[in-house]
């Protein structure tokens, strides 16, 4: 699994140059917000509060997180942290992953270096493992499993590979884990221009 400090921060910002907070409901913990740019519905999203409950919905599907009384609290953090955030889905982290080819490729590669460094793998090989990220069925998990399990190249094959994970999140899923901490940020701003604009209604009053 991979780290998502900024994971692709900058394809989603420029989705949400244009969007505009639409302010439904707000009342305590029971929020309803939403993000749209005006003339088009690309990319929108809704962020939803009740007690213990966000529920985000829009463009890019709908996912629903518990854990705190005010969820807002819970989101409001410089970056984003899907492996942690993931766990507080009602499915868990199975829900919001899918097999990643490329992250297959990944672990082949670097466990087969580590055999070749350790004098476990054959001369050869590299070409072998080529072949099979070129014509091995390997564009799902299970055709890749597959093509892992019934690997042999002069006596080499692959073990315990049972416990190799190849899933990774959506890109729909971290999306809107940037796009829950960035509609927060939006409303803070906007309370705090609300506080000052007040204060100093009331400093002329």
């Amino acid at each position: 699994m991979a780290e998502y400090p900024d994971y692709d921060v900058h394809r989603f910002l420029p989705d949400v140059a244009d969007h505009e907070m639409t302010v439904l409901h707000d009342d305590g913990l029971y929020r309803h917000l939403r993000f749209k740019a005006p003339g088009h519905g690309f990319s929108w999203f809704d962020l939803i509060t009740w007690p213990w409950t966000l529920a985000f919905r829009g463009d890019m599907g709908g996912f629903m997180f518990s854990r705190v009384e005010d969820m807002f609290q819970f989101f409001r953090h410089p970056g984003i942290n899907p492996n942690y955030w993931a766990e507080k889905t009602p499915a868990g982290r199975d829900s919001v992953t899918a097999y990643d080819i490329d992250l297959f490729k990944q672990q082949v590669t670097e466990h087969v270096a580590q055999a070749i460094r350790d004098r476990e793998a054959p001369k050869g090989i590299s070409r072998a493992i080529r072949h099979m990220f070129e014509q091995g069925d390997i564009t799902w998990e299970g055709g890749a499993r597959d093509e892992l399990e019934y690997f042999e190249y002069e006596g080499f094959r692959f073990t315990d590979t049972f416990e190799w994970d190849f899933r990774d999140f959506t890109w729909q899923f971290l999306w809107a884990c940037h796009a829950i901490r960035w509609g927060i940020e939006q409303y803070d701003a906007a309370l705090r221009v609300l506080a000052t604009t007040e204060r100093e209604v009331v400093g002329h009053g």
